[in-house]
């Protein structure tokens, strides 16, 4: 019903917002999931590794930048000027902007690669997953 009553030029960024929050959710995930599998896997490995690394590399980068940039586009429409934020959208804020410094802690230890520091991207990557849960249900809730 809000939907009705929502400007029809919110209409793309809130499009560009949500397409790379959720690639990026899922991106993130596959992160977590293939770096865990890297780990108990040893005939598949390195095949896990590139996947991990590629899946960071070419998924959750662009699209971290898709929701951001979406994110700072409806939100200069919805709340122009100075005006105060509601918390769900201080929510999002929180989680995106630390989430740009542990996808960069990410990034450099795929960079490392070394046995003992590659336990550490999918655990981090999970995290993440968790913080953008709990941005998705602050956002599609707005409590």
């Amino acid at each position: 019903m809000l939907a009705l009553l929502r400007p029809d030029s919110w209409n793309l960024p809130l499009f560009v917002h949500i397409l790379g929050a959720t690639i990026l959710f899922g991106t993130t995930a596959t992160v977590a999931i293939t770096g865990f599998a890297s780990r108990g896997r040893d005939d598949y490995r390195e095949l896990l590794r590139r996947v991990t690394s590629r899946t960071f590399l070419l998924g959750v980068i662009p699209a971290w930048v898709l929701m951001r940039v979406g994110a700072g586009w409806i939100a200069g429409k919805e709340f122009p000027g100075d005006t105060k934020t509601p918390g769900w959208v201080d929510v999002g804020f929180i989680v995106s902007e630390p989430g740009a410094l542990l996808l960069l802690v990410i990034g450099i230890l795929l960079l490392v690669r070394r046995q003992r520091v590659l336990l550490a991207v999918p655990v981090l990557a999970a995290i993440y997953v968790v913080a953008l849960g709990v941005a998705w249900v602050a956002m599609s809730g707005k409590p």
